[in-house]
């Protein structure tokens, strides 16, 4: 027997509301105008925030209706369908209906949950009736809702006033400008009253006049209380029609000409226009039952299972994947244990998309998909996906890998769903229903993958530009020359630099420069969860310290030069983190309290040229001590003293390279910093190529291989553990799915 959630419908549920609040319960209401009224929400959190003394103006009818019969209208509820059953009772009264269009925003502002409300308008789509969204866009749409609802055939309605305020009806165009131009249909919406002659009156006559020359518009006249403190004052002035159809009969006229009859006979019919209304004599009765028996002939159904194993369609689900070939990873039992949304069309088995919700991530993965051919469209493919992220209920970002070989995970289809790419691997689009930041972790783990970091990768240097220009925005404001370089004076000076050999001159002082997009794979792969503090016990250049305190992390450098410690003091004062260095002799200073990562990337002995405000190396400097056992000894008393301080079950990461002496022999320092940390009981636990540009290598080597010396064009970054290795699992925040 298959097992899957299901829905009954109650007689509870046809009733719109429950005492205190609103039933999340979808309704169609046709109202006092003959227009159907779907709301997708009730209530009006916002909205009555903002004005709690009867809402908008004083005089919202929404609240006035809820206030009559004790419902909260200051908590906003999502209504939804109840099941298949419910939905279909909707469908059928729409059909119905002789209007061509319905509306979303009677008694509550549809803003308060916007994909929702998409969902419910999708729903409807092939009802080919155009929905009417009234709004005050308390909350904005996303780019992707007014997409969609552009090619839904909707109408936003922006719902001003005279009455609002100069900041409100500013944002308020604002956003009916921005939906035209995104192609959506958008109409200014304008409570209207005839205002009296005082100043606050003038004012807003004044507005009403500038949102009334806006077109399209639809002017929709004030309903008001005589005991309305505006109307007892004379500010508006209320007229008694008794024609007035909805709302009652006194109403605030600024214009004889406005229409206040049956929207059945009105031309604007809400932005739709005059063909907004379907003539009966124009549609039969009989057309009627063929369309109502057409829809109900598919009865489509999206099934939740929480295991295809034990769900009793492990066969089915196993069968269409091999079928597919894409999905065939989902016919393996490994993968069964996921859950899974079915798709049935009458009953019968048609599909499904198997889904991971990972607790320990925090991460919702959608996984296989396979729709079978004979009935697949991309609606109802999009409906089973929007299925899928409906079982999302922590609201974890949501991933997906699109495969360039199926038909069904086409980026596009997953953007019109609120989806983002993060990373382009080929034809494949790694993407997330969520934030950016939430999947950093995975797009630096991407862009390492393995030991070999290849840092000439497109992804690589458009994160290492994003970070260079944060650096130099930084700097600039404080008025730091050239930040990312700072004080050093040039590496492979004159002749035997890297870019004079190719170009004839310099760049940058030919100085190494700390890569940022290391220190930020660094920091993120090798701080633990609960770790906050960083210490770099020979602190160069500003990229770490900057790096870290934009996570918002402590750093605490040792760097020898002053000019250096002032230039990377000033780069990073406005960070969120606390950055510091501290002018002190690396080799011998002690940093108080304990540390959870220690990240360095000494000078490589005699490679470059480290100077002071006096333009000299200041004593100590390790690199120009007069030989390579005096730079060793030196460096590695620094790395004693910061292991000291730094807690159990930590890493202490060195990105290091060798150098070579007057004859060419290499000093082998990478070597000998790996047997440091064995010798001390330390584990070496990973070894990182760091492989840079070969181009200008390449044209060194012209020179160099009649020496039989091949240029290097990698540093090492070796990755030592201190502590209990089997517990990195449980102190290390896990990257999730990749």
């Amino acid at each position: 027997m298959k097992k899957a959630q299901t829905f009954s419908l109650s007689n509870d549920f046809i009733k719109p509301f429950i005492k205190g609040r609103y039933l999340n319960v979808l309704t169609c209401v046709e109202n006092g105008k003959g227009v159907l009224d779907v709301d997708t929400v009730k209530g009006c959190t916002l909205g009555m925030a903002a004005y709690p003394d009867g809402g908008c103006y004083g005089e919202c009818y929404a609240y006035k209706n809820a206030r009559t019969y004790g419902f909260d209208f200051r908590t906003s509820v999502s209504r939804q369908f109840m099941g298949r059953e419910h939905k279909g009772t909707l469908i059928k009264i729409m059909l119905q209906h002789e209007a061509g269009w319905y509306r979303i925003g009677t008694a509550g502002d549809p803003c308060h949950d916007w994909k929702h409300t998409v969902a419910i308008v999708n729903a409807f789509w092939h009802l080919h009736k155009n929905p009417v969204i009234i709004t005050k866009h308390w909350i904005p749409m996303e780019d992707w809702h007014i997409e969609k609802l552009r090619r839904l055939g909707a109408v936003v309605n922006t719902s001003t006033s005279g009455m609002d305020t100069d900041e409100e009806i500013k944002y308020r165009v604002d956003q009916i400008k921005r939906l035209k131009e995104l192609g959506l249909n958008s109409v200014c919406r304008v409570v209207t009253a005839n205002y009296g002659e005082s100043e606050w009156a003038r004012g807003c006559r004044e507005k009403q006049d500038y949102l009334l020359s806006l077109t399209p518009i639809i002017d929709t006249p004030l309903r008001a209380r005589k005991s309305n403190p505006h109307v007892i004052n004379g500010d508006i002035r209320l007229l008694r029609k008794e024609g007035a159809v909805g709302g009652g009969k006194l109403v605030s006229l600024h214009s004889a000409k406005i229409y206040l009859g049956k929207c059945r006979d009105c031309q604007d019919q809400c932005g739709i226009g005059p063909s907004g209304m379907i003539n009966n004599s124009e549609r039969s009765s009989e057309m009627t039952k063929v369309q109502t028996a057409s829809l109900f002939k598919q009865n489509v159904e999206f099934l939740y299972v929480k295991s295809v194993i034990g769900s009793g369609y492990e066969e089915d689900v196993a069968t269409l994947a091999l079928e597919d070939g894409i999905a065939h990873r989902a016919a393996r039992k490994n993968m069964q244990i996921h859950s899974a949304i079915i798709l049935e069309i009458n009953g019968e088995f048609c599909g499904f998309m198997t889904f991971q919700n990972n607790d320990i991530c925090n991460e919702f993965c959608l996984l296989q998909s396979v729709i079978r051919p004979d009935v697949y469209d991309d609606d109802l493919y999009r409906e089973m996906v929007q299925a899928v992220i409906d079982q999302n209920v922590n609201k974890y970002p949501a991933v997906m890998t699109t495969d360039p070989k199926s038909k069904f995970e086409t980026p596009k289809l997953f953007e019109s769903l609120g989806f983002k790419t993060y990373l382009k691997m080929g034809e494949f689009h790694y993407m997330v229903h969520g934030e950016l930041k939430d999947v950093r972790m995975k797009l630096l783990a991407h862009i390492t993958m393995t030991n070999v970091w290849d840092t000439i990768k497109k992804d690589w240097l458009r994160l290492k530009r994003e970070w260079n220009e944060k650096i130099n925005e930084a700097g600039a404001i404080k008025g730091v020359a050239n930040p990312t370089y700072a004080s050093r004076d040039g590496c492979w000076q004159g002749s035997n630099g890297f870019a004079n050999v190719v170009t004839g001159h310099s760049h940058n002082g030919n100085a190494s420069v700390l890569d940022p997009v290391a220190c930020e794979v660094v920091l993120r792969f090798f701080m633990p969860k609960e770790g906050r503090r960083v210490y770099n016990p020979f602190g160069g250049g500003v990229q770490f310290g900057f790096v870290s305190g934009s996570y918002g992390y402590e750093y605490v450098a040792s760097e020898i030069r002053k000019n250096q410690c002032d230039a990377n003091n000033l780069i990073c004062q406005e960070l969120n983190g606390s950055t510091t260095w501290i002018k002190s002799d690396s080799g011998s200073y002690e940093p108080d309290g304990m540390f959870d990562l220690v990240f360095t990337c000494p000078p490589y002995y005699k490679v470059e040229k480290y100077i002071d405000y006096d333009g000299k190396p200041p004593e100590g400097e390790i690199n120009s001590m007069s030989s390579y056992e005096q730079f060793r000894d030196t460096l590695f008393s620094g790395y004693e003293k910061a292991l000291a301080h730094l807690n159990d079950n930590r890493f202490f990461v060195v990105m290091t390279g060798d150098s070579r002496d007057k004859n060419g022999a290499y000093y082998c320092s990478e070597a000998e910093t790996e047997l440091f940390f064995k010798e001390r009981g330390i584990a070496v636990y990973n070894k990182i190529t760091y492989l840079e540009c070969e181009f200008t290598r390449l044209a060194h080597a012209k020179k160099t291989l009649n020496m039989r010396k091949f240029p290097k064009r990698e540093q090492k970054i070796i990755v030592a553990y201190k502590g209990n290795i089997p517990m990195i699992k449980d102190l290390y925040q896990p990257v999730g799915r990749l």
